[in-house]
């Protein structure tokens, strides 16, 4: 505060970002005699939306940023590995791209790699910050183990077969189909039980029915999951399966990491 040069005392003037909507996201406009608020163009509310679908999106902080583009295929030690993941990334490029097209049929992708840390969470959740930043859907990411420890939560403490299916269950398992995009991790590595293969397909069938985008990775060939073969033949139709190289680019990424980290530390 300050004095003027009655001695009042005065407020600062408060600095904007943007002196249109001065940082409400909203600006006033009159027509016909009505006065009406618009939305600013300097992308407040636009942005607001995004970190919004992005705190929705549960993605895990390691991959928070990731997009397709910085995703590194010069990682992987062969020109074979590099090829397969040059073919990956380009198919996840273009798929962002066309995706308003993509959606329209409701077809997903299924990355696959009998390797674990070969990069192919990384690029599936890449596509779904690609999505949400390009305002073009809701996505949301889970493991298998997620979707099965919340389904179990929905019991009351009680074991499957006592309770039978419970309302509460149901709004869970509805809610999980109607999700615009859903990355499922890790698809295969749960045990093949019928009360697991029973929940998976309802989420797929209803999935699938209602024509929603689902991005899956494994470790498995999707011919070789330990699922139902309902379940299966329903992931062969609502995904594109893609391969990724039989190499563990997280193991790499980490020796470099400590090999950095050891140098700062011993100042070389």
């Amino acid at each position: 505060m300050h004095l003027n040069g009655s001695g009042e005392t005065q407020e600062p003037q408060k600095i904007y970002d943007c002196r249109k909507c001065r940082d409400t996201g909203y600006y006033e406009i009159e027509k016909d005699g009505y006065t009406f608020m618009k939305e600013c163009e300097c992308g407040k509310m636009q942005r607001e939306r995004i970190e919004k679908k992005l705190k929705f999106a549960s993605i895990p902080k390691e991959f928070e940023g990731q997009t397709v583009d910085n995703f590194r295929t010069d990682c992987y030690s062969t020109p074979q590995a590099q090829e397969l993941a040059k073919m990956a990334k380009l198919v996840a490029k273009r798929y962002v791209e066309k995706f308003p097209e993509i959606q329209e049929i409701g077809k997903g992708l299924y990355f696959h790699s009998n390797v674990k840390g070969s990069g192919k969470t990384r690029l599936a959740v890449s596509i779904a910050n690609d999505l949400i930043n390009k305002n073009l859907v809701v996505a949301k990411f889970c493991t298998t183990i997620q979707i099965l420890d919340q389904i179990r939560e929905t019991w009351g403490g009680q074991e499957e077969g006592q309770t039978g299916q419970t309302s509460t269950e149901t709004r869970l398992i509805q809610d999980i189909i109607s999700v615009p995009v859903l990355v499922i991790d890790d698809i295969g590595v749960e045990q093949p039980k019928d009360w697991i293969n029973e929940r998976f397909y309802n989420i797929l069938n209803g999935r699938m029915n209602e024509k929603r985008i689902t991005i899956f990775t494994s470790n498995f060939r999707i011919n070789k999951l330990r699922l139902d073969d309902r379940i299966v033949d329903r992931i062969n139709k609502m995904a594109l399966p893609i391969e990724f190289p039989a190499e563990s680019i997280r193991a790499v990424i980490a020796r470099k990491e400590n090999d950095d980290l050891l140098n700062r530390l011993l100042g070389t």
